[in-house]
């Protein structure tokens, strides 16, 4: 993820200052989170959204 769009949606999640303070850590956790985005499919059913709009699935 290039650091414009980084910016774009640390800013919309409401982290400013960690954006200006920590940078390295909010482009690792965006790393992160596209890492496992996989592993939190969407709901099947649009009428269950958002809540929650990812599941975790069962441990097996």
């Amino acid at each position: 993820m290039d650091e414009k769009t980084a910016e774009t949606l640390a800013i919309a999640a409401g982290l400013e200052k960690a954006w200006a303070n920590h940078r390295a850590d909010v482009l690792d956790a965006l790393a992160t989170l596209a890492a496992h985005k996989a592993n939190l499919p969407r709901a099947t059913n649009a009428a269950v959204e958002p809540v929650p709009a990812y599941r975790l699935a069962p441990r097996r």
